[in-house]
């Protein structure tokens, strides 16, 4: 049994969690204390109080001529206390119980105008009676100077209950109260740190506008407010903003500049071929060219991937597959479910990369085979093929730029290296995730390989 499961994974769960399980324990611990002493002392004073009475009793009693005394007695009785005098004791045993020491204590204090010669204090037979009153018997037996025996019988209480029911229903009012305010405490402390965390983010999917200028989804610099961390962090997150925002306008007009200077060369070079005698020189001379073209070209794109200015929208991811999959016969697209199959992204982006990794699949695969289904919420792509795969310690490597394996990603095979790295960076641009699988078949040859990509479904569409 998975127990992580039943774990909190939010700071506002653990919060809450800790604010409930510490208020109940207090409140428990606190009721508990309060009635063990206020039992305690309600148990003394009804000892002292029966203590009390019978001494008054036996006083008179005691006062009252021998002859006289069972009359005396009998009329004294009802039905809270029996009073009997007689030539035996009720109470067999000397020694008195140990939760009745504190009556037979309080008794011979109040017996000091009384010629006792012994006092003895038990408990009674337990009736159906006294059950349900949830009392006990207690029989007290004092005997006098002329040897007689002064019997008495009473109900006490036996145990008080824990908690009344108004008590708790103070308590689990003040409990919903205490909690309610640090619920509201809570989710005011919390709100500057999500909005730092939709912040932050935004800001993996930004982009940059004509004039090199991030811009992140949201827009507006992220309000400094909070308790003094958070206004720290928040002010922290804007500084980073700000740095990365130069970093990026210094790079795309660093990419501009050496674009317009590459350029201008290659195309003086590429003139002067065109009037060279040697018919082979001049073709290698211009293959040469075209693919410094090709890799600059790449590079360019690699390098503006993270600074795509094109706006986010919602399209339909299914339609999405279909305009990239079109060109190519050797692609098959299933979708399993109904959709809808909205998501938010950058349309040309996603398109290029996507259109990038079925071209991969078909050029060392021989074919793409793509599956379209939704997990939860999001859309998880799969592009098979029947390669020769990847080895295991290359699957990450093949994302870095420039990098290319020995047997397949070569020179004449065409490619500059940068065709996943860029895929890359524009479905993590999307908020979404891609990784390589190797297919294997029973006996672990493998049979090609599986891009999986994640995009986030739109929080708009549900799943019918």
């Amino acid at each position: 049994m998975n127990l992580r499961r039943f774990v909190p994974d939010s700071i506002l769960a653990w919060l809450l969690l800790i604010l409930v399980t510490a208020v109940l324990a207090s409140q428990a611990v606190t009721v508990l204390l309060h009635n063990i002493n206020r039992n305690e002392v309600l148990l003394r004073l009804e000892d002292q109080r029966a203590a009390e009475r019978i001494a008054a009793l036996a006083t008179f009693l005691d006062h009252t001529a021998p002859i006289l005394r069972r009359g005396v007695a009998d009329a004294m009785s009802g039905p809270s206390l029996d009073v009997r005098v007689g030539p035996e004791p009720l109470v067999a045993q000397p020694q008195p119980p140990r939760d009745l020491v504190p009556l037979a204590t309080a008794l011979a204090d109040r017996l000091q105008r009384v010629a006792w010669r012994e006092i003895r204090v038990g408990a009674g037979i337990i009736e159906a009676r006294h059950a349900a009153r949830a009392v006990v018997p207690v029989r007290v037996a004092i005997r006098l100077a002329d040897d007689s025996w002064l019997n008495f019988e009473f109900p006490m209480v036996a145990d008080l209950p824990w908690a009344s029911p108004q008590l708790i229903g103070l308590t689990i009012g003040s409990v919903v109260a205490v909690l309610g305010l640090c619920l509201y405490a809570v989710l005011r402390l919390m709100r500057p740190l999500n909005r730092l965390t939709r912040a932050a983010e935004s800001l993996g999917r930004a982009g940059v506008d004509a004039g090199g200028r991030l811009v992140r989804q949201g827009g507006e610099r992220l309000p400094e407010q909070g308790v003094g961390e958070l206004r720290r962090a928040a002010s922290a997150f804007n500084a980073m903003q700000a740095r990365i925002a130069r970093l990026i306008e210094d790079r795309l007009q660093m990419i501009a500049a050496i674009s317009h200077d590459l350029k201008t060369p290659i195309t003086r070079l590429r003139l002067r071929a065109e009037f060279m005698a040697d018919n082979e020189l001049r073709q290698k001379m211009l293959a040469d060219l075209d693919e410094m073209e090709t890799m600059i070209g790449a590079t360019l794109a690699f390098a503006r991937a993270e600074g795509n200015p094109e706006p986010a929208a919602a399209i339909d991811l299914r339609a999405l597959l279909r305009e990239a999959a079109e060109h190519q016969s050797a692609a098959t697209l299933d979708i399993a479910g109904d959709g809808p199959w909205m998501t938010i992204c950058q349309r040309l982006a996603l398109k290029r990369a996507l259109g990038n990794l079925i071209d991969n699949a078909i050029h060392y695969g021989a074919r793409a085979a793509i599956a379209l289904s939704r997990k939860g919420q999001a859309f998880e792509i799969l592009i098979e093929d029947d390669g020769p795969g990847i080895p295991e310690g290359e699957m990450e490597r093949v994302f870095h730029p420039f990098y290319r394996l020995e047997q397949s990603r070569n020179r004449n095979s065409g490619g500059t290296g940068l065709g996943l790295a860029i895929a890359r960076a524009a479905i993590l641009a999307q908020g979404g995730t891609i990784e390589l699988q190797n297919r294997k078949d029973a006996g672990e040859a493998v049979r090609g390989l599986r891009v999986r990509v994640l995009l986030p479904a739109d929080p708009g569409s549900s799943a019918s």
